[in-house]
C-alpha cells in the first residue's frame, strides 16, 4: 500500500502547484472560476475511479 501513500501524496502536490499558480493570475471572473472548478471535480472523480482500479487489482493480486 505504500505506491497508494505515494501517489495521493502525488495527486494532492499537483492539486496544491494548480491552486498556487491560478492565486499567482491574480482574479479570474466568474465564467473561468465555475471551468476550473468543474475542472478540479473531474480530476477527483478520475482520481477516485484511478484508484478503485488499483484497489481492485490489488485484491485480485495483479
Amino acid at each position: 500500500m505504500e505506491h497508494k501513500k505515494i501517489l495521493e501524496d502525488l495527486n494532492k502536490q499537483s492539486l496544491e502547484k494548480i491552486d498556487a499558480y491560478l492565486q499567482s493570475k491574480g482574479t479570474m471572473n466568474k465564467e473561468h472560476h465555475e471551468k476550473i472548478n468543474e475542472a478540479k471535480k473531474k480530476w477527483q472523480n478520475s482520481w477516485s475511479d484511478f484508484m478503485d482500479v488499483l484497489m481492485f487489482l490489488e485484491r485480485i493480486e495483479l
